[in-house]
């Protein structure tokens, strides 16, 4: 049972962070995350709210994203709706429900570092650094931010450059409301008919999204429609999956192929 016994509501980058060093803390935006903590230590909730991280920005490269912007803002919002030629908006409305949508922030979904996360795998497909406060602001690659343990850091924005390539997303989950079972990402820029730079990312695999670098490797250089077969038999050689409640890791693997499949065709249109 949560056992709060102090909630805050901080006006500064700064002090939030400041009172977050305090132990048994937890930062909150959404808070669709509260609901989901078990830990009987958790005494102090610091509500990120007040903080001016609700926006999105269109610079000449690149958007950036406050870490309170709320998911259904990012279908909403006419230029960055359409980055990668619809590849965010039509990713994004994928997660969850409408309802979480509105509730669910692009912080919230990334600083939490969850498996299942398909947040972090379309914007780790996009290529996109994300800025924290840990004393000092900071900007690091997102698939780095991910996989380091970075704690106490405050997640403050999310910089995703304009889109080069065509970009797919492609999940398997029980139900359009269900956690996935696994998501995937693949991003391809061509030369003609062949690959020239390619980023695929894996996730709910049950671990953390991972760029499968393996097979990006593998495509470079190759026609894009005579590839397929050969990805999808590759990436179910050098994936590591895991086996939780929802598959076996045997599963997922067959899994990571027929989506890269899928999302290689589509691709190839």
């Amino acid at each position: 049972m949560i056992n709060i016994k102090e909630y805050v509501k901080p006006d500064t980058v700064q002090s939030a962070y400041e009172i977050g060093q305090m132990p048994n803390s937890l930062y909150v935006s959404g808070g669709l995350m509260v609901s989901q903590i078990k830990s009987e230590r958790l005494e102090r909730l610091i509500d990120l709210k007040s903080l001016d991280l609700d926006y999105i920005r269109e610079e000449e490269n690149y958007f950036k994203i406050g870490a309170n912007t709320k998911l259904s803002s990012l279908i909403s919002h006419p230029a960055f709706s359409n980055l990668g030629k619809g590849f965010i908006k039509e990713s994004i409305k994928e997660i969850g429900s409408v309802q979480i949508r509105n509730m669910a922030t692009v912080g919230g979904s990334i600083a939490f570092r969850l498996g299942w996360s398909d947040v972090i795998t379309i914007f780790m497909t996009a290529g996109s650094q994300v800025e924290i406060y840990k004393g000092n602001f900071q900007r690091i690659n997102l698939e780095d931010f991910i996989s380091q343990k970075v704690k106490g850091a405050i997640v403050t924005e999310i910089t995703v450059p304009k889109i080069d390539g065509k970009c797919v997303f492609e999940k398997f989950a029980k139900s359009n409301f269900d956690i996935a079972t696994l998501n995937l990402g693949l991003r391809v820029s061509l030369d003609g008919k062949f690959v020239k730079e390619a980023r695929l990312v894996v996730g709910s695999r049950p671990m953390l999204s991972q760029r499968i670098r393996e097979v990006e490797e593998f495509m470079i250089g190759k026609e894009i429609d005579k590839v397929s077969n050969e990805a999808s038999e590759l990436i179910q050689k050098v994936i590591q999956t895991g086996t939780d409640i929802r598959a076996s890791a045997e599963y997922r693997k067959a899994l990571s192929g027929s989506l890269l499949l899928k999302a290689l065709r589509r691709v190839a249109q």
